[in-house]
């Protein structure tokens, strides 16, 4: 659902771009058109067609205003969030990967229920990077969980509670 004041969930999409087995780069894109298509304000960086003035703050930014942020597992993703690896290349993920981690360190409660670890077809839940899942957190597969991660994105229970009633008299019993 939208915010009070109308507005819809905006969510990033964070990824290690060039990781690219079984077209990874392309299905963040399918997701993140398939939520834009059903009212979420989803943004990635493909949809920059030229470099903003600055990736970090370009970055910083997104991550901070997200109201949801989907990371995306891979092999690539994992090693750059957790500081592993060839340091020169995937400064994107690295980058995101030190803003996650310090907003999930400085933040309480509320800053766990933003990250949400998505698996798509080709990764493991494995390469899911640890920050992301302290004390047994849940991750969706996509799209087989599609609706489920929707319903959490826009704040739509799959079952509804009753509206309350009021309290019945009963009659008295006999001794």
């Amino acid at each position: 659902m939208s915010h009070a004041d109308g507005r819809p969930p905006k969510v990033l999409i964070s990824y290690a771009h060039e990781y690219e087995i079984d077209g990874h780069r392309r299905r963040a894109l399918e997701l993140a058109q398939s939520l834009r298509l059903r009212g979420v304000e989803a943004v990635i960086d493909q949809y920059e067609e030229h470099d903003p003035p600055n990736w970090p703050r370009w970055m910083t930014e997104q991550v901070k205003t997200a109201d949801f942020v989907i990371c995306l597992a891979s092999p690539a993703y994992k090693d750059r969030m957790e500081g592993r690896g060839d340091r020169s290349s995937g400064l994107g993920a690295r980058w995101e990967g030190i803003v996650i981690t310090e907003d999930l360190y400085a933040s309480a409660y509320d800053s766990h229920r933003k990250f949400i670890a998505v698996v798509l077809p080709g990764c493991k839940p494995s390469e899911i990077p640890d920050v992301l899942l302290p004390m047994g957190r849940s991750y969706y597969h996509w799209p087989d969980d599609d609706e489920i991660l929707y319903r959490r994105i826009t704040n739509q229970p799959r079952v509804l509670a009753a509206p309350l009633g009021q309290i019945v008299r009963l009659g008295q019993s006999l001794p």
